[in-house]
């Protein structure tokens, strides 16, 4: 083969050749790629050990909701209407069939989703080394940047919820279109364009970044360019368009913020900015802090600019030799400019869901899944910017690439504690297990405190369990039941989960006595668990809760349960696990951050106009009452949620 078909045959398979690098380089990139392999193997394997198949957070909705996910008869009309506030009829299709296959096993789910973790990672390997990086040495940095993928980004995703498996299937379809692009097989990119470009507002911000680099760079190069290049046009630009404003219009329609009930933010208004630049923060590794949002927003702006400037610097700038079809510049630009628009997208609809001040923002910004796909663009950036930078000689490109992930690593902590944090899997997986068996004692107790004499079950009361989910699932618990879910089996039975089967009936079978005492086998201790009830507050739909906080005192940890009395008789049992960092701050210790609760009260309940009490109960059933002696009046401090 000639030097020119070489060369030709390189930029019409994705540019560099990496078998023209130095022994050495080779070596050392394939020892990076190799410890990548190794971390993801051993978060995979230990993963899997920590679970216990408990539903959490969105799971709940999507596999027991009746009103979406797979529980809705799959028709043309269900297929394109919103789960939340979704459109993506690709990924209803697989969930449905999964679901078909596998059935009510949330552990084979969590298996299919570190499969579809480790699919991703595969194929963004390959576009990086094969189409955007630069050769030999260059290429160490770009693959180091993906230390950053086994670290913070799968941890939402993977050590959450059992439907981890959206982020990987809609990214493996991103990365395989974009190789098919570069490499000039239209019609392989296609199917994958209709994969991820059909996803709401989230596909259509990738769709529309691939489609707008693939016309800049159309309008930049003359008539005969290469004709990879020209045959993306219609694909990039046409396809892309179309499948955009169809998804922008689907997901629209009916605001996109539905399930929030928030008004869009602008981007004139600073709460957008917020937003935006605490899901930058949080993916450089930068915690958004109220005390201090400055370092956040500074941090935040730094990331968001070298993004953001990428995608222009690529596309305008001076043609490399290497790139002589811009697949690289096409690749990195669509990728980058779709993170950009995705993340700004998000802070359009979500920009006020934790409240209206910059530092209430930026903190809700910070979420995990919102700096996820900034994580995922990592590597990428480095890749656009070491082909940007104008260095010469190249031996000076690692250097950079070495000094892009320096500032990274310093970016994610000021000392070596906060940083390697981001890939201790024993903390993820010590925190799984503790959320789950919370979790499961929470649902222990409610199952327990509703069974009726004759065996059946009150579904009628509302349950929230903070530490698998914000929302009442005692709808989805009805439903799990009915489905005779696997999970459930050992809650039914259990006796050893506090409050436990006999505690629990003892306890919604107790009264008041004249003293307004509660009246039970467990003597009240009066300073044994404190806390407070710091509201009453009203959803949307008319449901009411009752929040605040409570720990046991001695044992120094959140209390083990809750319960609310109306009228003389218990009506609520409930768990601890929302989020109180303040408690934990005030009382200087760090395991109180979670001893916030959220007690759904029956509707019927407050009705009677009787005054409120509140006990807590702990583990070794320990019993105090955070209710003052008279109680509370049943419209104290509402506020709506």
């Amino acid at each position: 083969m000639t030097r020119e078909t070489s060369a030709t045959a390189q930029n019409r398979h994705g540019g560099p050749d990496h078998r023209m690098g130095g022994g050495v380089a080779r070596l050392t990139l394939a020892v990076v790629l190799g410890l990548i392999l190794v971390i993801y193997m051993h978060q995979f394997g230990m993963n899997m050990r920590a679970s216990s198949g408990l539903p959490f957070w969105d799971d709940w909705g999507y596999f027991f909701g009746e009103q979406q996910g797979v529980q809705q008869p799959l028709t043309f009309q269900s297929l394109f209407a919103k789960d939340s506030d979704h459109v993506a009829p690709v990924f209803k299709l697989v969930t449905h069939a999964l679901w078909r296959v596998i059935g009510v096993d949330f552990l084979t789910f969590r298996l299919v989703g570190w499969l579809c973790f480790g699919a991703m990672l595969v194929s963004y390997a390959a576009l990086l080394l094969r189409v955007c990086a630069p050769t030999g040495w260059a290429a160490v940095p770009v693959a180091m940047a993906g230390f950053f993928l086994m670290g913070t980004a799968n941890a939402d995703y993977f050590y959450y919820q059992h439907m981890g498996l959206a982020q990987p299937i809609f990214f493996t379809a991103l990365f395989l279109y974009l190789h098919a692009m570069a490499a000039g097989w239209s019609m392989a990119a296609l199917p994958a364009l209709l994969t991820f470009g059909s996803t709401g507002v989230f596909g259509a911000s990738y769709a529309l970044g691939a489609g707008g680099a693939a016309a800049v760079l159309a309008l930049r190069q003359s008539r005969g360019a290469d004709p990879a290049a020209n045959r993306r046009l219609p694909v990039a630009v046409g396809g892309g368009v179309l499948l955009s404003a169809a998804m922008l219009y689907l997901t629209f329609h009916g605001s996109y913020a539905n399930h929030t009930g928030q008004p869009l933010v602008l981007p004139w208004e600073p709460e957008f900015w917020g937003f935006l630049l605490g899901a930058f923060a949080n993916a450089a590794g930068v915690a958004a802090t109220a005390a201090d949002p400055t370092r956040s927003l500074a941090v935040g702006g730094a990331l968001f600019l070298a993004y953001a400037g990428l995608v222009p610097a690529l596309l305008l700038g001076r043609e490399r030799e290497d790139d002589r079809g811009g697949n690289a510049a096409f690749c990195i630009a669509a990728l980058v400019a779709g993170i950009v628009l995705v993340t700004m997208v998000t802070a359009l609809g979500r920009a006020r869901l934790c409240g209206d001040s910059i530092p209430a923002t930026l903190a809700c910004g910070a979420t995990p899944r919102y700096a996820f796909p900034i994580i995922i663009g990592l590597p990428a950036v480095v890749a656009g910017w070491l082909r940007v930078l104008p260095l010469k000689p190249a031996a000076l490109r690692p250097l950079a690439g070495g000094l892009l992930i320096g500032l990274l690593v310093l970016a994610h902590g000021p000392d070596r504690e906060s940083l390697l944090r981001h890939w201790r899997v024993a903390d993820l997986n010590s925190m799984l297990v503790t959320r789950d068996a919370r979790g499961a004692a929470c649902i222990a107790a409610h199952l327990a405190s509703i069974r009726r004499a004759d065996g059946s079950l009150d579904w009628g009361r509302p349950l929230t369990c903070p530490t698998i989910s914000p929302r009442d699932i005692a709808p989805y618990l009805e439903v799990a039941h009915r489905m005779h879910a696997a999970f459930l089996r050992p809650l039914e039975t259990s006796d050893s989960s506090p409050p436990g089967r006999f505690q629990a009936n003892t306890l919604m079978q107790a009264t008041l006595d004249a003293a307004q005492s509660l009246r039970l086998a467990v003597p009240a201790t009066p300073g044994r668990l404190i806390g407070s009830v710091d509201a009453l507050e009203e959803s949307r739909d008319g449901r009411r809760s009752l929040v605040g906080w409570a720990a046991d005192a001695v044992n120094r940890e959140p209390a083990a349960n809750l319960l609310v009395v109306i009228g003389g008789r218990v009506v609520a049992v409930g768990g601890t696990g929302a989020a109180r960092p303040d408690v934990a701050k005030a009382l200087d210790n760090p395991s109180l951050a979670d001893s916030g609760f959220i007690l759904p009260v029956p509707v019927d309940a407050l009705s009677t106009g009787e005054r409120i009490h509140v006990f807590a109960l702990s583990r070794d059933l320990g019993l105090s009452a955070l209710s003052p002696p008279d109680g509370l009046p049943p419209v104290f401090a509402k506020r709506a949620r």
